[in-house]
């Protein structure tokens, strides 16, 4: 049962970051939730085995620097634009 869960929310995160990928604001979002569900995996996965916890200390230092860095492009990209709508033609101009 518990099993199920995990993969179901990993899979519903994919699918929702594949999906919305032309909102940068939705794509944080899903990457944050995959974050989530994999800290969760992997601190259930070290409480099965005894293993020392201080992985999950670096693995979410990892991710708070990932977030950090994707909200201050976030911000960035509404300075410039207006919206977080990410248009890839856009990126093509030179």
């Amino acid at each position: 049962m518990m099993l199920n869960l995990k993969i179901f929310f990993f899979i519903s995160s994919c699918f929702m970051y594949s999906y919305y990928y032309k909102h940068i604001l939705l794509t944080l979002i899903s990457l944050e939730f995959m974050m989530v569900n994999m800290i969760y995996n992997l601190y259930y996965m070290m409480m099965i085995n005894e293993i020392n916890l201080f992985m999950i200390t670096i693995f979410l230092g990892i991710s708070v620097c990932e977030s950090v860095l994707g909200l201050s492009l976030l911000i960035n990209l509404v300075r410039l634009s207006g919206n977080d709508y990410n248009n890839n033609m856009k990126l093509l101009k030179c």
